[in-house]
């Protein structure tokens, strides 16, 4: 990095880059995935998407099933996590519906970290309709430790994809973090 000039890190910036082909979320060979882009807006350090829900996402005739949207929640909060350089899995999540979720309509979809400690991540994220708020949850993750998934995955497609951009989203985040402080303090009262 030189003065003045911050260092631009690739990183990931959807969420198919990170998990493997056959992901029931955003999996691309999986004829049966929700296909969740995920999209991290490095700017902002937040995963933001629009997404349709069709019918095979229906619950009651013209809205979509909570589970689904429970799905896409969890996807789109994950893959911020990971997107930001951590390897993770769910703790717990809690979702307040606010309102029946149409389908065939443009959602915006918004993730966003919350706070971080050694071991855990906090997210949020909502699904709204224009300024409407339809969905919205917050979730509590684990950070796996690198030398577990090592020990699980060690060598597979999935590691090495992961592995490409993990040290790379670790570098931008940290970048993301000090510049949103800075901009904070400049608009600081």
């Amino acid at each position: 990095m030189t003065a003045g000039n911050p260092t631009i890190y690739k990183g990931s910036s959807v969420g198919q880059e990170l998990h493997h082909d056959n992901c029931m979320a955003c999996g691309a060979l999986n004829n049966y995935s929700f296909h969740i882009p995920s999209t991290f807006n490095a700017d902002k350090g937040e995963v933001e998407f629009t997404y349709q829900l069709r019918r095979e996402h229906e619950g009651a005739p013209g809205y979509s099933h909570g589970g689904a949207l429970a799905m896409i929640l969890d996807e789109c909060q994950g893959v911020l996590c990971h997107h930001l350089g951590h390897f993770v899995m769910t703790d717990g999540l809690s979702i307040k519906y606010f309102k029946a979720t149409p389908l065939y309509k443009d959602l915006r979809v918004t993730a966003w970290l919350t706070s971080a400690r050694s071991k855990r991540l906090y997210t949020k994220a909502r699904i709204a309709l224009g300024d409407e708020v339809l969905v919205e949850a917050k979730t509590k993750w684990y950070i796996i430790p690198e030398r577990l998934l090592e020990r699980r995955f060690g060598g597979s497609t999935m590691d090495n994809r992961l592995k490409q951009f993990i040290d790379s989203n670790r570098m931008r985040a940290k970048e993301i973090r000090r510049r949103l402080r800075a901009e904070k303090l400049l608009h600081a009262p």
